[in-house]
Order: C-alpha cells, then sequence, then structure tokens
C-alpha cells in the first residue's frame, strides 16, 4: 500500500510540476486589480495555481519521508533574505501589492526549494524530479514562443489572445518597442511575452541550455535520443533566428558571454566531444546571424551605433532611471519602498506640479539596484551572498557558470527578472537548475 502511494506522488508531482514549467512562459492571468503597467498589477497566473497545487504534493511527499535534513548556507541565507523582504512590507506605500508580490516570492522559494530537493538521488528512493526533462519541457512550450516571434517580425503583424495572455503590438503606436529607421518603425519581436528585452532574455538562458545538451549528445540508444536531438536542433536555429528578432542588446551581450564561459568550462574538463560539437554549432550559429544582419543590416546597425532618435531617447531614460534610483536610495537604504513598491514610491516622491504620467515611472534598469531600493541593504548582501553560494556549491551542472553570468548581465543591464512575477519565478527556475 505504501509503494502505491509513493507512486501516485510521485506521478501527481511530476506531472503537476512539468505542467507548470510548461505554462511558466505563457501569460495567462487573471487581474484581481488592474493597474497602468504591469509592475503595479496584481494578477494570478495559471502556472501560479499549478505550482501552487505542485508544492502542497511535494510538502506531503516530504513531510512522510519525516527524514533528518542537513541544511546547507544557502537556506540560511534564503531565510535572511525572506526575513528583510518581509520587513520591508512595512515601508511599503502600497501595501496590497506588496503583499502580493510577497507571495510571489515566496512561490519563487517553494520552487527552488522543490527543484533542489527533488532532483535529489537519494538511497531507496528514486529522483522525482528530472533536469533534462524540465528543460526539454521548457523549451517546448518556449518553441511555440519562437514561432510568433518570427512571424511577428517578419509580417509586422501581432496576434492577440485573451486567454493565452497575447497582446496586440501595432508598430505605429506609441509606446509599442519598436526599431525606427529611414524606412519605417519596425516591430520587434515579442513572443507571448510583455517586452522583446524579456523574450530576449529567455531565449537566451534556453540558446544556452539547448547548446548545452546538443554539445553533450554522445550516442542515440533509443528512438527518444534521436527525436530529442532533432527537436534540440529545430529549436537552436529558429529560437536563434527569433532571438535575433527581439533586438535586445542586453539578451546579445548575455548569450555572447554565456557561449564562451560554457566552450571554456568544455575546454576545463577537457571534453573534446562536446568542444568539438560547440563549435560546429557555433560555426553555423555565425553563419545564420550573418545572413540576418546582412539581410537586416540598416535594423541591426540602427540598434548598434545607437545613435537613432529612438535609441536615444532610450539610452538617456536608462540615465535618468539611475539618477531616480540614487534619489531614492538616499531616503531607503536600510528597510527599501517596499517590495514591489519602487515605482509607487517614485510617484509619492514627486510632488504635484512635478507628477508625470503613470507609464513614465519605470524601474532602474538594474535588478541589484531594484532589490536594494525596494528590500534594502540587508535584502540586497542575502541575495548576493545566495547567488555566491550558488557559485562555490558542490555537484553543480556544467551548465552553472554559462546560466549565472548570462543571469548576471541580465540583471546589471534590466529589471525584470525581479520586477515582474514572471521574472521571479523564471529565475528562481533557474537557480533551481543549477
Amino acid at each position: 500500500m505504501k509503494k502505491i502511494w509513493e507512486k501516485f506522488y510521485n506521478f501527481a508531482l511530476q506531472a503537476l510540476f512539468y505542467l507548470f514549467v510548461f505554462l511558466l512562459p505563457w501569460q495567462t492571468k487573471l487581474i484581481v486589480r488592474p493597474a497602468l503597467d504591469n509592475f503595479n498589477e496584481v494578477s494570478f497566473y495559471a502556472s501560479h495555481i499549478v505550482l501552487i497545487m505542485a508544492l502542497v504534493v511535494f510538502l506531503i511527499y516530504k513531510i512522510r519521508q519525516r527524514g533528518p535534513e542537513r541544511l546547507s548556507e544557502i537556506w540560511y541565507f534564503l531565510a535572511g533574505l525572506s526575513a528583510f523582504i518581509f520587513l520591508s512590507f512595512f515601508f511599503a506605500p502600497d501595501k496590497v501589492l506588496a503583499f502580493y508580490r510577497y507571495i510571489v516570492f515566496l512561490l519563487g522559494l517553494g520552487l527552488f526549494y522543490m527543484l533542489k530537493e527533488g532532483s535529489v538521488i537519494r538511497p531507496y528512493s528514486e529522483k522525482l524530479i528530472d533536469k533534462g526533462t524540465a528543460i526539454i519541457v521548457l523549451l517546448s512550450s518556449l518553441f511555440l514562443h519562437v514561432c510568433l516571434g518570427i512571424y511577428q517580425f517578419l509580417f509586422q503583424d501581432t496576434y492577440a489572445s485573451k486567454y493565452l495572455g497575447l497582446a496586440s503590438h501595432d508598430p505605429h503606436v506609441f509606446g509599442t518597442s519598436v526599431i525606427e529607421t529611414f524606412s519605417g518603425r519596425w516591430l520587434r519581436a515579442y513572443g507571448g511575452f510583455d517586452h522583446p528585452n524579456i523574450f530576449g532574455g529567455v531565449l537566451a538562458v534556453a540558446l544556452i541550455l539547448a547548446a548545452y545538451m546538443l554539445a553533450k549528445k554522445h550516442q542515440m540508444k533509443s528512438i527518444r535520443d534521436m527525436a530529442e536531438s532533432i527537436f534540440l536542433f529545430i529549436f537552436y536555429f529558429f529560437g536563434l533566428l527569433a532571438f535575433l528578432f527581439t533586438f535586445s542588446r542586453t539578451a546579445w551581450l548575455a548569450v555572447f558571454v554565456g557561449m564562451i564561459v560554457l566552450f571554456l568550462v568544455f575546454v576545463i574538463k577537457k571534453d573534446k566531444w562536446a568542444v568539438g560539437r560547440l563549435l560546429a554549432l557555433l560555426f553555423f550559429s555565425v553563419i545564420l546571424s550573418s545572413v540576418i544582419f546582412f539581410s537586416f543590416r540598416e535594423l541591426f546597425e540602427t540598434r548598434v551605433v545607437a545613435e537613432a532618435p529612438l535609441e536615444r531617447v532610450s539610452i538617456e531614460e536608462r540615465k535618468n532611471q539611475l539618477y531616480e534610483s540614487r534619489e531614492l536610495l538616499k531616503d531607503n537604504w536600510l528597510f527599501g519602498t517596499g517590495i514591489g513598491n519602487y515605482t509607487a514610491a517614485l510617484s509619492n516622491q514627486d510632488a504635484l506640479e512635478n507628477k508625470k504620467a503613470a507609464w513614465q515611472y519605470q524601474p532602474v534598469h538594474n535588478a541589484f539596484l531594484l532589490l536594494w531600493a525596494e528590500g534594502g541593504i540587508f535584502v540586497l548582501v542575502f541575495f548576493l551572498a545566495f547567488m555566491v553560494s550558488l557559485f562555490r556549491r558542490k555537484g553543480r551542472e556544467d551548465f552553472t557558470w554559462p546560466i549565472l553570468f548570462a543571469l548576471l548581465f541580465l540583471m546589471i543591464f534590466d529589471h525584470w527578472l525581479l520586477s515582474l512575477p514572471f521574472g521571479t519565478l523564471f529565475l528562481f527556475f533557474c537557480f533551481g537548475m543549477i
């Protein structure tokens, strides 16, 4: 009877967890409290519900085990991080939003715990979560976004669906993310995400994972191995195409650094097979990228040189955001403005005569500064200690360093990994995988 229950728990957990991974990139949600931007919105995502169900099943499984567990330093850092984020709640001008974002943060911690504990092989018990399967499920879901992103750029059109969480993006409407050249306004690829930079950042991580799995493939012992390899090749090159069409400079930098680090990891481990496979993959990647570059040369040059009016405005806005964060930190450096309350605090800080439109208040494009401003200095310290402990951890995956470096660049030059509910869960998913 006990074995039957264990099989039931295993099946339920795996079904719910892999369903969550598939749903994670989709923005299907129930808006509880609307707002003019996603930063101040309170919504429940379909992926949140599935994750909660998976966590309940996993916790029941862990309680039934009743085995003593030795806590590593990672969990102490996360406990300190959680405690001081909770403390920042009392300094938040919008406590409803702060409470909601704290719940999302706790879901991220639960996801990290489930990945770390569920992927460990223990005596007399099987591994509950397979990281390789989780990667394939995530890439399968993202492949649909890849196809959508390619369509969006090539046809300069979008498909909207409230059930799939897809919004319409008109390149002629102010506020849509575009590249402006002499030939007109070109829509960047959004996929099913809120912004091309988010789509590009997610694809940067996905391309590194796909490249890692392709490089490590040695023998195809079954039809499943062959099908998996074919899928990875198709995803990688179609994903690279959509990745280029996002025109996200931060994501380009992240994947460039991540691939270099992945190559160095294989060299240090003296894995000649993986080095050869990765070099071949990168060679064909350069060829495809060159073809796309010369086909849309004007767009890429506009984005890289950043001399066009729209590009200058974007850079100037980021400079102003750094100044705003510095001013906000002067009075809130110790305990912060409250999780999720950065833009609300900016609005409250401005005098009535200096008030801007709600959409003009944006998080600073640096996740570490954002974390400090919202949670205070102790939150930043515990978060950095947690990231360092991931670097130092024994038994980490070979793709740990490439993914961490990619995430590091995404966090230095953007904010979505900590400013949006999806970003928080995706970040802790990546942390759990490594």
